[in-house]
């Protein structure tokens, strides 16, 4: 698949604003049919606490979107990589950072992964500089290489550093809607409030249109207590938590090691299975993407 390159002054940064300009896409089907429109959505997948499944989610979220026929991109913002080495990728001396100085074309910032329909930014050394003013320069270029990525995909999921820095508010600055992935257990609610805490303030000082797309259980499991954990997400937040919830199962943990989605490692799995039910209920929030 060759990937377009990107438009001369396409998408210039000059307030912050911009970074979340609406974009669209316009393309042709395999049988030559034209696809309608559609707002190319981004989304951070954010929570402040380590170990939440926010990779986890990201990756296998990533493929069930593309099991629909959408057009996925995966932005890894961890400096850990785990989602890029997830997805077959490596580490690269390009990232968002460079890309966004310009004269740096997409085709050497965009891998492609192991999962079909999914491409992928790898993580990047230059996400770790020096000093707070480098920080600082590192955050806006984030926002200023987000800004620049082509209208090719339908939608671009953003897996960010669970930390409460640039790496984790720069992506809340170019996004339209954040996930927040809370396994299930009583030690990780309060990375949700944090997060929730987050997109208030984006949303008062830098980004009034970002939205909570949504809440996802994951890894629960069988006890009482992690079942108790979902009830508790639904008695303090409400609606904003999915209908669908994602099981603990060994297959996942045995999937990052063969580089592989669980839709494509186990693909009848009733883990895979819950994947697709997320992903189809986040669709359904987001609009249908694909009409």
């Amino acid at each position: 698949m060759i990937l377009p390159a990107v438009p001369s002054g396409a998408y210039c940064y000059e307030h912050r604003n911009e970074s979340r300009q609406s974009r669209t896409i316009s393309s042709t089907t395999s049988s030559g049919a034209s696809r309608a429109t559609a707002e190319v959505q981004i989304v951070a997948l954010s929570n402040h606490k380590g170990g939440s499944g926010k990779t986890t989610t990201t990756v296998n979220l990533a493929a069930a979107f593309a099991e629909t026929g959408l057009r996925v991109l995966v932005v890894d913002l961890d400096p850990q990589g785990s989602a890029t080495e997830w997805l077959g990728g490596r580490e690269s001396a390009i990232g968002l950072v460079e890309f966004s100085e310009g004269g740096v074309g997409v085709s050497k910032l965009v891998v492609p992964t192991t999962a079909s329909g999914v491409h992928l930014v790898p993580t990047s050394p230059s996400l770790i500089p020096r000093g707070d003013a480098s920080r600082n320069a590192t955050g806006l270029g984030i926002v200023r290489g987000l800004a620049r990525l082509p209208d090719y995909w339908d939608l671009i999921l953003i897996d960010t550093a669970p930390t409460l820095d640039y790496l984790s508010l720069a992506p809340l600055v170019a996004s339209n809607h954040v996930i927040i992935p809370v396994e299930g257990h009583a030690l990780a609610l309060p990375g949700v409030t944090s997060v929730i805490a987050s997109i208030k303030r984006a949303r008062r000082h830098i980004n009034p249109h970002l939205e909570l797309l949504g809440i996802v259980a994951c890894r629960v499991n069988k006890t009482g207590h992690s079942r108790e954990v979902v009830t508790q997400l639904r008695s303090q937040f409400g609606a904003v938590v999915l209908e669908h919830s994602v099981r603990d199962a060994i297959r996942i943990a045995e999937a990052p090691a063969l580089q592989l989605p669980i839709t494509a490692y186990a693909p009848t799995s009733p883990v895979a299975a819950d994947y697709r039910s997320v992903a189809t209920e986040l669709l359904v929030r987001l609009g249908d993407l694909s009409s």
